[in-house]
């Protein structure tokens, strides 16, 4: 017999935004984790994401979080993948190997970027993005934003990514499904 993973009621209602009790929170999941319309670059995105960490499905996640969010400064480290996402986001964002004083959007697709720079630009407000926390400097940085901050929300998948988001709200941890 099998039985289901641990945690999979919760993920399967908060992927939904049930359960959710932050609006804004309530609102990403919906509107930008979970959105099933299509995108406007999704063909090129398709087309880019063959070595994607989670495939094409994620490539898109990343591509529907930039359109959201409109970050002015991203940080990519060595991933020319990661930057081209970010710019068919349409954000106008300035892309950066390294998180600048100013970044306020980190993408840790490889392990260029530290986990210290990582936790200093969430610190002040940015979204970090983590397609595969099972990287050692993401499973870092995720563990010490679990463990240090005050305001946020983290939202993790029941596969490998986690993404931060920096906001005023408490700090939360939602188990979502995406």
């Amino acid at each position: 017999m099998m039985f289901p993973r641990l945690g999979w009621w919760q993920r399967l209602r908060h992927g939904r935004g049930f359960g959710v009790h932050s609006p804004s929170a309530y609102r990403f999941i919906r509107e930008v984790l979970r959105e099933e319309c299509a995108y406007y670059a999704y063909p090129e995105v398709d087309a880019l994401a063959a070595s994607w960490p989670g495939g094409a499905r994620k490539a898109r996640m990343l591509l529907r979080i930039v359109a959201a969010m409109r970050p002015h400064s991203v940080a990519v480290g060595a991933s020319d993948m990661a930057a081209r996402i970010v710019r068919l986001g349409g954000s106008g964002a300035v892309i950066s190997a390294a998180v600048l004083p100013d970044t306020d959007f980190v993408v840790m697709a490889d392990s260029t970027i530290c986990a210290a720079d990582a936790f200093a630009a969430a610190a002040r407000g940015a979204t970090v993005v983590m397609p595969d926390r099972s990287m050692h400097e993401a499973a870092a940085l995720l563990a010490r934003l679990s463990g240090e901050m005050a305001h946020g929300h983290i939202y993790l998948d029941g596969g490998r990514t986690a993404i931060f988001v920096g906001n005023n709200a408490p700090f939360q941890t939602f188990a979502v499904r995406f």
